[in-house]
């Protein structure tokens, strides 16, 4: 061929791209080889050809299509300009401007459609902004064979940063539609505005998960963004595609929306551009003597300040603006989103500002209460929270009791287990002071479950549901009810929607997985236990992802997982317990289990202490006496936490365990015959490696002949 090749511009393997000097026409080209085509050669020739025929200026023009040695050449225009994605970092959230850029793209791919070429992977990296200041759209046809599917393992995911723009059916059905381009061309205008896509901080299958289960209704949506734009952006990426705007309407939409044209390409704009970049250029040399002024009285003032050493934090505070209602907003937002790192951290920070001018100012003071509650609930639990919580809840209470936050606070600092009569009280108050907070439908649900009020729980859930549709913690709480009533399915259905709609929500993941452990679906639950850890690290996650290695017997890579959620939260005494436990089956390290379960029991005596009629608390203590081998008071305890929760079934399940460990097979066997006419699955007891030996005794095979 009469090309020389100057440089490589892509050196992706498929399809590598060069700049080159056509010798003939003396022209810069870009060329792009396309090899190992095989059957798809006459296919991808074909699409080429209608890509050369295609008229509108924003498609890259085709100069020839040379084949050689059954390789396939295209040589194209070489456009001189910017990526999109550095057009963004300087023109980002220009509305007027990035509409003019989605209408001549929609105008372009309207040609294209009509041709029967579809584009499949619009986003930044295949467009062009020309010197001209006019959008250029690159590898129409080229890429639509692009395919979600075609990996086969999460670090594969997305080596060309496609998934984000990806319509939820590109995950369903590989091949792309029209209504897919409009979807990618909607992302592509959001990032245009705000600077990055919706999903910016989630990689490989966490965000495979949220493009393909996610609404756009939930992605960031700032204020600045006009309420026009707004609206066409979510036309363009309603989930049903039968719905989404067509290509048409997106382009009168954006004529509708935009003030004028801004670039027609003729010499006239191009002089009028050079004049503007000559001001541009003087401005900013007016910009730059004026910042090194600025700098200088900036710089004598700074040392004046460090010379006085003020306090930092109460200076920056006195430049800032401040509206109490504003702050407490903003700390019962963060408060709300609780699960996610570093919101109680900003609601104590909104809560603490309102009281350092207002130390009786009532609702802060509630705020904070309910901080500590949810970090004392938390994978950090500690339980000098729930000694705060209750202390600012009573004050709060003694502010103004007749708000709903207040009684809403206290409600939660009490012990349901033990007050459930006052919670509920308190929760009633709120009520009829506020019957649609769903702050107040949440707590009520939390009570009603932690107290095993299960009817009232499913009752207020579904009520609440109604008011509040796919809020995150309602449909959790729902889903926790029916797993503990092991009604494993329906937790399933509920804590999947969850994730469909609130994909970054840790806990969806954790209690998922159980309801899949119950189930015996082990591949599954690992599978969604992985997909949350991409999304975030977390001492929950691991804990669950070492007690399924357990189960499985993949003792090593349980101890793995678990010393990294002890790392995490050192406080609680179930992380050092299933430490313990994978430890124990490991021979060379047994003097470690027995750290571990005395550790354990350590901090579950704190908890007793407090608690001493809980029966859950007690069977739990009694398994870690078992194991370190003190049978009389195994013994005793377990005896005793029977008769506490009688109805429990995960009680009858660890008792199978301690009378296996201290060798009352009969017992044993009872226990495990109690917990499955309670719920217990036959899939978690295959789970407990306590009992390996007593499964395999014909007595436990006849009991499960008697009871089918």
């Amino acid at each position: 061929m009469h090309y020389e090749i100057r440089r490589c511009l892509d050196t992706n393997s498929l399809s590598p791209v060069y700049e080159a000097w056509d010798t003939k026409l003396h022209r810069l080209v870009v060329i792009k080889q396309l090899h190992h085509l095989g059957k798809d050669f006459d296919v991808v020739l074909a699409q080429a050809r209608k890509v050369a025929a295609l008229t509108h200026s924003a498609f890259v023009k085709i100069h020839a299509l040379e084949e050689v040695d059954s390789k396939l050449y295209i040589v194209m225009e070489a456009v001189q300009g910017k990526g999109l994605s550095a057009w963004i970092d300087e023109h980002q959230g220009q509305e007027n401007l990035a509409l003019v850029h989605i209408k001549q793209i929609a105008t372009a791919m309207l040609e294209a459609h009509a041709a029967g070429l579809l584009h499949g992977d619009l986003k930044p990296a295949n467009l062009i902004v020309d010197v001209a200041g006019r959008i250029r759209i690159l590898n129409v046809g080229a890429t639509s064979h692009f395919n979600p599917h075609a990996v086969s393992n999460v670090a594969e995911i997305d080596t060309h940063d496609s998934i984000a723009y990806l319509a939820p059916e590109r995950f369903v059905e590989t091949t792309p539609t029209p209504a897919s381009d409009v979807f990618a061309l909607g992302t592509v205008l959001y990032e245009m505005l705000l600077g990055h896509t919706p999903y910016v901080h989630l990689r490989g299958i966490a965000l495979v998960a949220a493009q393909a289960q996610a609404a756009s209704t939930q992605w960031e949506w700032p204020e600045k963004l006009s309420p026009e734009v707004r609206s066409l952006i979510l036309a363009m990426t309603i989930v049903d595609a039968s719905k989404r705007l067509r290509l048409q309407q997106v382009q009168e939409e954006c004529k509708k929306l935009t003030v004028s044209e801004l670039n027609s390409g003729s010499a006239s704009d191009l002089n009028i551009k050079a004049l503007q970049t000559q001001l541009v250029s003087a401005a900013r040399r007016r910009r730059y003597l004026l910042s090194i002024a600025c700098f200088f009285l900036l710089s004598v003032g700074a040392i004046v300040i460090w010379q006085a050493k003020p306090n930092w934090t109460h200076i920056v505070k006195m430049f800032k603006p401040y509206s109490e209602s504003r702050e407490l907003e903003q700390g019962m937002q963060a408060l709300a989103m609780y699960d996610k790192p570093g919101m109680l951290d900003k609601a104590t920070t909104h809560f603490n500002t309102v009281l350092e001018r207002d130390s009786n100012n009532a609702r802060a003071v509630a705020g904070l209460s309910m901080v500590y509650n949810y970090r004392f609930r938390s994978s950090s639990r500690d339980e000098v929270w729930r000694e705060k919580a209750l202390a600012s809840s009573q004050r709060a209470l003694q502010l103004n009791p007749d708000l709903a936050l207040t009684q809403v606070a206290h409600a939660l600092s009490l012990d349901p287990h033990q007050q459930f009569d006052l919670a509920m009280t308190a929760v009633a108050r709120a009520k009829k002071m506020e019957p649609n907070s769903l702050l107040v439908w949440q707590t009520e649900l939390r009570i009603f479950l932690l107290s095993r009020k299960y009817e009232d729980a499913i009752r207020t859930a579904d009520a609440a549901l109604k008011l509040f549709p796919n809020d995150w913690l309602i449909l959790n709480l729902k889903g926790i009810v029916y797993l503990n009533q092991a009604q494993f399915s329906i937790a399933e259905q509920l804590f999947r929607a969850n994730i469909l709609h609130n994909p970054d929500v840790i806990l969806s993941y954790i209690f998922l997985t159980n309801a899949l452990e119950a189930q015996g679906r082990t591949d599954e639950s690992l599978q969604v236990l992985q997909q949350g850890l991409q999304i975030r690290s977390d001492a929950l996650l691991y804990k669950s992802l070492g007690q399924i290695k357990y189960s499985r017997g993949e003792y090593a890579s349980a101890v793995i997982a678990l010393e990294k959620a002890v790392d995490a939260n050192p406080q609680e005494y179930e992380n050092w317990a299933y430490l313990a436990d994978a430890l124990n089956q490991i021979g060379s390290r047994v003097d470690e289990a027995r750290l571990a379960y005395e550790k354990a029991r350590e901090l579950l005596e704190i908890r007793i202490n407090r608690r001493p009629n809980d029966g859950w608390f007690i069977a739990q203590l009694a398994t870690f006496e078992a194991s370190l081998g003190h049978q009389a008071k195994a013994l005793s305890l377990i005896e005793r936490a029977l008769k506490l929760n009688a109805g429990n079934p995960n009680v009858h399940l660890l008792a199978a365990r301690v009378f296996e460990q201290i060798g009352k097979r009969g017992d044993a066997l009872e226990a495990i015959q109690k917990s499955k006419s309670l719920g217990i699955t036959e899939a978690q007891v295959n789970a407990e490696p306590f009992l390996v030996k007593l499964r395999k005794d014909p007595q436990y095979e006849d009991s499960k002949s008697t009871q089918k």
